[in-house]
């Protein structure tokens, strides 16, 4: 596969990743951060060894456990969501999930970050 090859199935797995959530690179340099991304997407959520659901999981949880920016377990959450991988439900047991594994303190923000996004989503469907 040429490197072009691997940014263009790239710009496919983040859309498919994100559906719409977040937007792809508009101008990609090959070696620069950009091309970096879109062929990671390329080899990692490309892989078909496993689900888009379950590499949401994992990454998911990763966010958790490194107590990352709320930001971006929403990013995920949200894409989750509108791609139909995960119900609210089935976000509330990721976030409950974690707690006993990455602790309250990053944990109780996640909770906070997902019921907001949950309730804005109810509140425009």
């Amino acid at each position: 596969m040429t490197e072009d090859e691997m940014i263009a199935r790239g710009r496919e797995m983040f859309d498919r990743c994100y559906g719409g959530v977040v937007p792809a690179p508009r101008k990609v340099d090959a070696k620069g951060y950009s091309g970096m991304s879109l062929k990671m997407f390329n080899d990692f959520w490309g892989d078909e060894r496993l689900s888009f659901r379950e590499k949401r999981l994992v990454v998911m949880g990763v966010l958790a456990g490194q107590g990352a920016d709320p930001a971006a377990f929403v990013t995920h959450a949200k894409s989750a969501l509108g791609n139909g991988e995960l119900t609210a439900d089935e976000l509330r047991a990721v976030v409950l999930m974690a707690l006993p594994y990455a602790g309250y303190p990053s944990v109780s923000r996640l909770n906070f970050a997902l019921e907001s996004l949950v309730a804005e989503i109810e509140k425009t469907a």
